[in-house]
């Protein structure tokens, strides 16, 4: 029996997501919304700064262009790593791979920049690790694409551990 930890890390994003009216929206369209403070966008929607990401839509994903796949075996040696962007090239994962379109009306996206292990999934397996069983699983959210889970062998990845590197904002394309 094979045992191995398979992994995505790497940069990418935790987006949440708030509905706006009309005239939140005016206002936000004023700002330059890649350099103003949490500070600005919270007084637009008249909230607390921390509530603008404590909200129930969020989605965290890798960018495939700055993201491993790691495997490692039950010692934590790794057996494969390969970065996604050559693997999508190279057309090696599964064609499984599945993308959701997420395009709302009146929604402002809080785009926090994350980095870290974003998803694992812990195999036992009799056979060895094989790429091509691998799916990806994206969403588009308004134009930013970002793998939000993988399956292998038909298991599903849990979240794994990240930590912010900043802030900025989006509206949803009307």
């Amino acid at each position: 029996m094979n045992k191995f930890t398979i992994s995505i890390g790497g940069r990418g994003s935790e987006v949440y997501v708030h509905s706006i009216d009309t005239d939140q929206r005016e206002k936000l369209e004023h700002l330059n919304l890649q350099e103003c403070s949490l500070q600005d966008v919270a007084g637009i929607l008249e909230m607390n700064e921390m509530d603008l990401v404590s909200v129930d839509q969020i989605y965290v994903g890798a960018y495939s262009e700055h993201s491993l796949v790691t495997v490692e075996d039950e010692e934590g040696q790794v057996i494969f790593e390969e970065e996604i962007e050559n693997l999508q090239l190279q057309e090696l994962l599964s064609e499984n791979t599945s993308t959701k379109s997420i395009y709302q009306n009146q929604k402002l996206y809080v785009n926090d920049y994350v980095k870290g292990r974003f998803f694992e999934l812990v195999v036992e397996d009799d056979e060895i690790f094989d790429i091509t069983k691998l799916e990806l699983e994206y969403s588009d959210i308004e134009g930013l694409d970002l793998i939000t889970s993988f399956k292998y062998k038909g298991y599903e990845s849990e979240i794994g551990d990240y930590w912010s590197k900043g802030i900025t904002f989006f509206l949803s394309n009307e």
